[in-house]
């Protein structure tokens, strides 16, 4: 396919596209407002209540109509949900910590960190550390080994009876019959 055909399928694409001819749009009547008798005049809005008498059981919706000016519909939010019962914390907020603050690790626990070590202490405390743990596992193998000896020095499992006799009886007759 070369850039001919491709020019050429374009065109003819873009001519069969403007060919096309579209229905005329049908209009949409608009909806005639209904007209209302001469003697009736629109209702007043009546008037609100003001927002600092307002209480959790207090009637909200004329605050929330239309007409109402935006900053009073906030100021009759506000009161709304100053009341207690909107500032429960549900115990989902997990976020509303500050998290920004740094949890520091306790001594003992950074102590235990090869990381730590490896990159927070200094060369000082690195070496009293590898010596700690040197003398560590040093009599952890000596009490390994006198373990070992103890267990050696014992009988083994199988001198001991499985059962052994009851003291008040010198022997179990044979019950053979």
């Amino acid at each position: 396919m070369n850039a001919d055909d491709v020019t050429g399928f374009l065109s003819r694409w873009s001519r069969r596209k403007l060919e096309k001819v579209d229905p005329a749009p049908v209009p949409v009547p608009a909806e005639a407002p209904v007209a209302q008798p001469a003697g009736e005049a629109q209702p007043a809005m009546e008037p609100l209540p003001p927002v600092e008498s307002l209480t959790p059981d207090s009637d909200f919706k004329p605050f929330m109509r239309p007409e109402v000016d935006p900053g009073i519909k906030q100021a009759a939010m506000k009161q709304l949900f100053k009341d207690p019962q909107f500032n429960v914390m549900d115990g989902l907020d997990t976020y509303i910590e500050d998290y920004g603050v740094p949890d520091p690790i306790p001594e003992s626990m950074m102590k235990t960190l090869y990381q730590a070590r490896q990159h927070v202490w200094s060369d000082e405390e690195r070496a009293a550390a590898d010596r700690a743990d040197a003398e560590a596992a040093a009599q952890a193998a000596a009490d390994a080994e006198a373990k070992a000896a103890i267990e050696a020095s014992l009988p083994p499992a199988d001198a001991y009876p499985a059962d052994p006799p009851h003291p008040y009886v010198s022997a179990v007759p044979d019950q053979k019959a």
